[in-house]
Order: structure tokens, then sequence, then C-alpha cells
């Protein structure tokens, strides 16, 4: 079987919204593939009691998006590689939206030190153009021949070379170093409009994957927060009921994330209210 875990994401299709862990995507969709095992994410014994000898993979975000912005613990990592290297199952990390510099990193699992066999990666991978891609090590890559992942538009030259022209503009020390840099920069001002408005219990993420969870009091107002920062001009998005979202462009100038702390500054002053 396959192992997954509570409030991931990982698509629409039917495998994909399968191997999620929250039913509001995937209960219109039954029946839904069997074999799929769901755990707490970074709960390391509750994977070590479902990871045996039947176990063929274990899919994690390092970073969950959908689930509320929750970067993995590294010990949860690790304790997943050692699980599949002990049992011989697959490794495989859906870095769709942590990855091509989302964290700081090319890939977030370099900011941990592990290595997946399998990586699922698309969204910033073409710049605004629709492009996925999976990628493997060399223990597996051999695997898949001609045919074996082959789709009706896959490999297209031109996804495929805005890809590439994608990876020499981001893969980077300039960006790289940009996003973290930048990321310090957006923290330092979230924390300190919240130092006033007092609506945010926690500010967590990587790099320019930045979530904002809100104060119990204020439990399900991310979508009335993001209706009225829209009202104001600044686009954010929500990850569940209860966590507002950043994910601004690697390269945004600082006075535009001032601008839009600004803006933010107007939408919370409603909620206060």
């Amino acid at each position: 079987g396959i192992v997954a875990f509570n409030n991931a994401f990982h698509g629409r299709t039917l495998f994909t919204v399968s191997a999620g862990g929250q039913p509001k995507y995937s209960q219109d969709f039954a029946p839904l593939p069997n074999g799929i095992s769901h755990v707490a994410y970074n709960d390391l014994e509750a994977a070590k009691a479902v990871i045996n000898e039947q176990t063929c993979a274990v899919i994690v975000e390092p970073v969950q998006g959908e689930g509320g912005v929750i970067p993995a613990d590294i010990e949860f990592l690790k304790g997943l590689r050692a699980l599949c290297d002990q049992f011989g199952a697959l490794l495989i990390f859906d870095e769709v939206q942590t990855g091509v510099g989302r964290t700081g990193a090319l890939y977030a699992y370099m900011n941990y030190g592990v290595t997946p066999d399998v990586l699922t990666t698309a969204k910033a991978l073409g710049g605004g153009f629709p492009v996925g891609a999976m990628l493997t090590t060399d223990k597996f890559a051999p695997h898949f021949s001609v045919g074996t992942h082959g789709t009706t538009y896959g490999g297209n030259p031109l996804a495929s070379a805005v890809a590439g022209a994608v990876f020499e503009f981001i893969n980077t020390p300039e960006v790289l170093e940009g996003v973290k840099h930048r990321h310090q920069y957006f923290l330092d001002a979230l924390n300190t409009l919240n130092a006033e408005y007092q609506v945010f219990d926690e500010i967590r993420g990587q790099g320019l994957l930045i979530g904002c969870v809100l104060k119990a009091e204020y439990a399900g107002k991310a979508k009335d927060i993001t209706t009225w920062a829209g009202e104001e001009g600044l686009l954010a998005l929500i990850a569940g009921p209860n966590v507002v979202r950043f994910t601004p462009s690697l390269i945004i100038p600082e006075q535009d994330i001032d601008e839009g702390i600004a803006r933010l500054k107007r939408a919370l002053a409603k909620l206060a209210k």
C-alpha cells in the first residue's frame, strides 16, 4: 500500500485526490482507489505504525501547503527516509508548491538534507506556463522506459524550453539568497503588524511560502481577511479556514512588501471593528 498524511493536498487526478488527506476534495470522486493509508503529519510514531514490508511508497509534502503552511520537522523527514530504506519503499516528495526556489533552496528537500526517490514539481517550474515534471534518482530512472510514463501533451518542446529557461534564472545564488532575505524582511514586517493587531497566533513557513495562523477568537475568519485584502488591492490566499497564506514573487521588491503590509493593515482594521 501507500502511506500519505492527513490534510495533505496532492492534486485532483483520481490517484492524487485519493492520496490527499482532505475528504472535502476527494469525497465526490468515489469510489476511490484502495490501499492508501493516512496518518498524522509530523508524527513519526504514527508513520512507524503503518509503514512495513507491504508498503510500496510514502508520499509527503516537505511543507504542507493547502493543509496550513506547515513545515515538516527535520527528524520527521529523516525518519521517513530511514523507514523507507528499511522496508524497501519509495519516498516521494510532492514539491509542486515548495519547489523551484519557493523556500530559498531550489527544492525544499535541500533545506533538510533528505533526498527523496521521486519528486514532483510544477507550478513555478513554468513561470506561469503550464508544465509539470516527475524527477527520480538514478537508481529508479532506468525503470521508466520509453512510453511507460507518457501523456498526450507530455514532453512538449515549448514547455520543456520554458522550464529550462526558468531554471537558468531561478537556480542562481542571487535569486535563492534573495528569497531568504525577503523571507526575513516579510516576516519582520508581519510580526510588527501583528504586535499592533494581535490577530495571528503563529507566523510560519519557509522562504516566500508564509502562513499566518489566526488566534482562536478569530477562528474561521481567514476568508474574510483575504476578501478585505482583495478590496484593498492585495492578493492573498487561505490555507484552510484559519490560515492566511502569502506566496509573493521570488523577486518582489522590498517597497512592494511594504505596500502589501500597508494594505493588509487596512484589511485587519476591518476585522478588529
